[in-house]
């Protein structure tokens, strides 16, 4: 059973290593790297603070065991958001080495892929059926968003990773309550919360929903809760500051104290009194400004900055293989212990946190629902022998995968049709990651130059392009012309940019994500 799980394992990380080549950095990537680095290089945690430092020092890693350091180190939070791109590229492109560089940076999410797969194979095995684990690591490797992420050197894969971990941890403690098994729930869940702040309303649902059929004693809580705290300040370096560091966190307070100037004595000592992990109240503080103000983003052709309610359904709908969402369907009707109930509940609290959010960014966001799917869909998969339809699904998940590779960062299944710009196009489909595509195309064709506009954090300078110009978004050009689908649809929805190009029909469409035109 380990040399089948191996072998499955090692499967997934070979086809996650071979799009390393294909993809270039995607806009996050430089960014996770720099702030790493940071950590890494100087020991200290300050550039940008709106995810927590554990997985973006696995990014690092490789890059710093290879030699590669930051030029500078700048100690002021968020001093100008666009040097920690800027710093990021410049480790990325050191000593020519671009490719070699990148890779080392995306090998430090593979652990994670490796934890992913191992909790899935366990949680499956336990509670559904002795050979579902294999199922449902099968399931999982065949899910193009699971290796589209575990590819590429950003926070998302491990965010799924430590989730579902933190998640499994719990089953076991409820399952069987001990001291330990609370410790190690602690230490599941502080991990997690280090990877990403988004596992905080995640756990925060799915325990909720745990917790109402069944509840450890004060005692072992207690152990849990002393762990998560431990763990959680030895991530941020055991670091100790003031509230007032924190300031922004409550943005009503002064108008309170106006009102009410008798506190003022009692606040002014709360902000000035240390306490632990100040950079972690900060980074909760920006990603709650941040979510306030919402992000650009695009659904079914229309943009906004705050959100739609129905987002992440339809993100789910149109990026999750249609014979695996068949297969979980069908695990969800036989559900027969609570373990089994839980596991169908949790991807829907998931789920149902994500609906007010209003930074609607793809995919990406939801990956720890996809573990959770696979196990459901295991236990349909032992009905091989009387019943053929769950083994033709599973066939089907694979051609899907097969079909998508290397682009699975890109992957639509069939509900979204030959273009799925209409309904997405962030992440879920432009990264930036085809601009290196784009160059060697356009070396084949001969082109001469091009009129590009490019969304992506890679550097045009050093991309191999033949001499190239900005398109403007309102004044027409000829020859050859590219364009990223972020700009031709995202940006078009929002104030009809590139309006003058949308009359035209490109002549290729370069990886998933930019669209090449010659007009003459």
């Amino acid at each position: 059973m380990r040399l089948k799980l191996a072998a499955l394992i090692a499967l997934g990380v070979a086809l996650i290593v071979s799009t390393y080549g294909t993809l270039n950095s995607t806009s996050d990537e430089p960014a996770h790297l720099d702030s790493g680095m940071e950590v890494l290089q100087f020991g200290t945690y300050s550039y940008e603070l709106q995810h927590p430092p554990l997985a973006r020092i696995a990014v690092a890693l490789g890059p710093y065991l290879a030699g590669l350091r930051e030029k500078t180190h700048r100690e002021v939070e968020m001093e100008g958001f666009m040097t920690v791109y800027q710093d990021g590229n410049e480790i990325l492109y050191a000593d020519g080495q671009y490719w070699r560089n990148l890779a080392l940076a995306r090998l430090g999410v593979l652990p994670f892929f490796v934890l992913l797969c191992v909790v899935t194979f366990a949680w499956a095995r336990r509670w559904f059926a002795p050979d579902a684990g294999l199922w449902a690591v099968a399931l999982l490797i065949c899910t193009p968003p699971i290796l589209g992420h575990a590819g590429l050197a950003t926070l998302d894969l491990a965010c799924a990773a430590t989730v579902v971990t933190a998640l499994y941890a719990l089953l076991r403690w409820l399952d069987e309550p001990g001291a330990r098994r609370a410790a190690c729930f602690g230490a599941a869940l502080a991990l997690a919360c280090l990877v990403k702040f988004s596992s905080v309303p995640f756990l925060g649902a799915c325990f909720l929903v745990a917790l109402t059929g069944k509840r450890p004693s004060v005692r072992e809580s207690s152990i849990a809760g002393c762990v998560v705290f431990l763990v959680l300040w030895a991530g941020y370096g055991f670091d100790v500051g003031s509230l007032e560091l924190a300031w922004g966190f409550h943005p009503r307070v002064d108008s309170v104290l106006r009102e009410y100037p008798i506190l003022q004595p009692l606040w002014d000592a709360a902000i000035t009194a240390p306490l632990p992990f100040p950079k972690l109240l900060l980074g909760l503080r920006d990603v709650l400004r941040h979510n306030g103000l919402g992000h650009a983003s695009y659904l079914l052709g229309e943009y906004r900055t705050t959100g739609w309610w129905y987002f992440f359904p339809v993100v789910l709908a149109v990026k999750t293989p249609i014979a695996l969402l068949v297969l979980a369907a069908l695990g969800g009707w036989r559900l027969a212990t609570w373990q089994q109930r839980l596991t169908a509940a949790f991807p829907l609290a998931i789920l149902l946190v994500c609906l007010p959010s209003q930074i609607d960014l793809g995919v990406r966001h939801v990956l720890s629902v996809f573990p959770l799917l696979a196990i459901l869909a295991s236990g349909t998969l032992g009905w091989g022998r009387r019943f053929r339809l769950p083994l033709v699904l599973l066939a089907l998940t694979i051609a899907d995968s097969v079909r998508s590779h290397p682009d699975h960062l890109a992957y639509f299944n069939q509900f979204a049709g030959s273009h799925p710009e209409r309904i997405l196009a962030e992440s879920d489909l432009d990264w930036g990651q085809d601009l290196d595509r784009l160059s060697r195309r356009l070396h084949e064709l001969d082109a001469k130059e091009v009129t590009l506009k490019y969304f992506g954090s890679a550097l045009l300078e050093k991309a191999a392009l033949p001499t190239y110009w900005d398109l403007d978004a309102r004044k027409p050009a000829k020859g050859w012309v590219a364009i990223s689908v972020h700009y031709l649809y995202l940006e078009h929805a929002h104030d009809g940019s590139f309006d003058w190009l949308k009359r035209y029909t490109p002549r290729e469409r370069i990886g998933k994500s930019i669209d090449l035109f010659y007009l003459n």
